[in-house]
């Protein structure tokens, strides 16, 4: 399979992660996204569609996969990541998120895994999504005063700035294990 076919959905990146240290089988990783500590808290998926995610991955050479034996049951499937897949949900990991909407799901997600890899991918992470949302401020700064005040516009642009404000001073105040 011809690797980068597509670039997969976040979904898809997360669960890369998931097979990142060690092979796992499509059961194990819906008990992991499923964890109510961990992205069960932002992510609720069934397990049909876990595993036509974790298809679609292997189409698109992300994973691979095996049959595993286990008499008397049937063999299950085991999926490994490729090269491909170790670069893309690198790539995932150290881009901040796109939109505002998305921080909930995607930054959270993301956290996940960086918060695995050690202080310093959380950090970066971190210090990315702080410059993109001084970006937003000023984007949206600028839409405010373009409004009339009171307008539809004008208080929802003045929402968003609420909104990316609060994330920017969460972000500035997160406390890092290991040395703030």
């Amino acid at each position: 399979m011809c690797p980068m076919v597509r670039r997969p959905p976040e979904m898809e990146l997360a669960l890369l992660g998931f097979l990142l240290h060690t092979p796992q089988h499509g059961y194990q990783i819906h008990q992991m996204v499923s964890d109510p500590s961990g992205l069960g808290l932002i992510w609720h998926i069934k397990q049909s569609q876990l595993y036509a995610l974790l298809n679609k991955l292997e189409l698109d050479g992300y994973v691979t996969s095996v049959f595993q034996n286990q008499d008397p049951h049937p063999p299950r499937k085991v999926f490994e990541l490729t090269n491909s897949g170790r670069v893309a949900f690198y790539e995932w990991l150290a881009s901040p998120v796109a939109a505002p909407r998305l921080v909930r799901q995607h930054f959270f997600a993301k956290l996940y895994f960086a918060q695995k890899e050690g202080v310093s991918v959380v950090r970066k992470l971190f210090d990315l999504q702080r410059v993109v949302c001084e970006g937003w401020l000023l984007e949206f700064e600028a839409d405010l005063s373009a409004s009339k005040p009171t307008s539809f516009g004008w208080n929802m642009y003045r929402y968003r700035i609420g909104q990316v404000r609060a994330l920017y001073t969460w972000l500035k105040s997160y406390e890092f294990e290991g040395g703030g």
